[in-house]
């Protein structure tokens, strides 16, 4: 999926174990595992830190905005099957304010050569049945686009750490969130001995903010030149500045 640094704050879904990891002057960064048996053991940590226990959705990242994917009662659930997977991984984060309020988060999963190859060249002519497949469409085209693997013939690449969702609190934006965030990912990227972060960005603050952290754009498409079969535009973005998807990596 994209990411968009102009969201509102994400909500935690419920069976979530949190360990402090990383600590600042004025917040935390704990890691995200999930873990349904571990987390009944774990009540008490649970306490400490405000989360709900509900999915709430990102109705203002652009792409989402443009075709109201939460409107959809098939792509609800699969933005939530979507989620709730990359909570397998064991790469996310999230910051936590001294008073326990969750600030922001950053959901992550692993990209290997294998994966993306299949992603890359999946069916062309497959017909979305929902609105979340439309964007999947769209993720699928940029990745035959780019080949990434293509793109550095020269660089032993095996496995990526692909950024999915980061969300900041509007209430806390400037404190340093996002940067503290995506410094911890690749701090953990490095540990791993991935080579690269990815992250795919509909957002321009996302795009902005990825630039900022020493990612390099190696793509861009315009939402309004990706049409469907019948040439009508599939993602009328009336957000502006957000005006096309852009592909950041970083090489570790």
């Amino acid at each position: 999926m994209t990411c968009a640094l102009d969201l509102n704050v994400i909500y935690i879904i419920f069976m979530l174990l949190i360990k402090s990891t990383y600590i600042l002057p004025s917040f935390q960064i704990l890691s995200i595992i999930y873990n349904c048996i571990e987390i009944m053991k774990n009540m008490d940590e649970m306490k400490k830190t405000k989360i709900s226990f509900n999915i709430v959705p990102i109705t203002n990242e652009p792409l989402n905005a443009s075709v109201e994917l939460f409107k959809e009662v098939e792509s609800v659930l699969k933005y939530r099957n979507f989620r709730t997977n990359l909570l397998h991984t064991g790469l996310s984060f999230m910051v936590v304010s001294e008073t326990g309020e969750i600030m922001g988060a950053i959901l992550s999963s692993i990209m290997s050569k294998e994966d993306y190859l299949i992603q890359q060249y999946g069916d062309e002519n497959f017909e979305p049945s929902s609105r979340f497949d439309d964007i999947e469409v769209l993720l699928n085209k940029v990745r035959r686009d780019i080949d990434l693997f293509g793109h550095y013939p020269n660089i032993d690449i095996h496995r990526i750490m692909e950024l999915k969702i980061i969300s900041v609190n509007e209430a806390y934006r400037g404190q340093g969130v996002c940067k503290a965030l995506v410094k911890k990912s690749k701090e953990l990227a490095l540990e791993l001995e991935y080579q690269m972060m990815y992250v795919e960005c509909s957002s321009y603050f996302t795009a902005k903010a990825m630039e900022r952290f020493g990612f390099q754009c190696i793509y861009s498409l315009s939402f309004s030149d990706y049409v469907d079969k019948r040439g009508k535009v599939v993602f009328d973005v009336e957000q502006p500045p957000h005006e096309c998807i852009k592909v950041q990596l970083l090489l570790l």
